[in-house]
Parts: C-alpha cells; sequence; structure tokens
C-alpha cells in the first residue's frame, strides 16, 4: 500500500460535500483519516473508513474503526493561537503520543488516547483564561 495521499471524499449522496483529506490506504476501499474531515464531525483522525469510488470521487459508506483517541476542539483569538502557551501545550500533546490540527488558524484541535495523563480541558481552560482579559 502507498503512504499517504490526497483523498477527494463526500460524505453527502448528492455530491455536494466534498473535501480532500489526507489518508493512509490500509485495504482496498480502506482509508485511515490523517486529519480532521470539515464535513462530517462523527469522523476523526485516526478513524478508518470504508468508502466506494465512482468518477474520481470516493463516496463515504462507514466508519470500520475508531480510533482510539479522544478530541477536543477550540476557536482560539489570533493571539491566542499564535502564543507560546500552545506551542507548548501542544509539544507536550505529541510527547504523550497525541496529535494536534490548526485549521484555519484558529481551531485548534486536540487528538489524545483514551487514557492520556494530558488533561487538556484544564490545560486549555488555563491557556484561553490568560487571553480573555
Amino acid at each position: 500500500m502507498p503512504g499517504t495521499v490526497g483523498l477527494h471524499i463526500c460524505f453527502d449522496e448528492r455530491g455536494r460535500e466534498i473535501e480532500v483529506l489526507d489518508v493512509t490506504p490500509v485495504a482496498p476501499d480502506k482509508y485511515r483519516i490523517e486529519e480532521t474531515p470539515i464535513f462530517n464531525p462523527g469522523i476523526a483522525l485516526g478513524d478508518i473508513i470504508r468508502v466506494r469510488e465512482q468518477e474520481g470521487i470516493a463516496y463515504y459508506v462507514e466508519t470500520v474503526q475508531k480510533s482510539g483517541f479522544v478530541r477536543y476542539a477550540w476557536l482560539l483569538s489570533k493571539e491566542a493561537a499564535a502564543s507560546q502557551e500552545i506551542r507548548s501545550f501542544t509539544e507536550r500533546v505529541t510527547e504523550h503520543d497525541g496529535r494536534w490540527e490548526q485549521i484555519f488558524g484558529g481551531l485548534l484541535v486536540i487528538h489524545l488516547p483514551k487514557h492520556s495523563a494530558v488533561d487538556a480541558e484544564l490545560e486549555m481552560s488555563r491557556i484561553i483564561g490568560r487571553f480573555e482579559a
């Protein structure tokens, strides 16, 4: 199987919501999602999905396996998003076998293993509190 590729995925049977996502092929018609989809909040980074391909578009059929990550998301101010506090936090996430994404600059999405020692909600509450004043 090849490494990570960009795949045109449609989550709407009418073909109106198509996005290109980085995925890793794991079997015929099955892919591991390598980034957070915008058009389907029920699918997360690391999930394995099955698709049916038609005319160069992969139509979502089902989620075969959930990732094992717990997902958290925050919409941050420009200042908070670019802060040293967020950089330090995302480094801790990575050190604890988690992953993170910053979407459109201000949407921070954290993916942590289910039994992680990192308390993402507490840490982000502290960080956000510094920028609300």
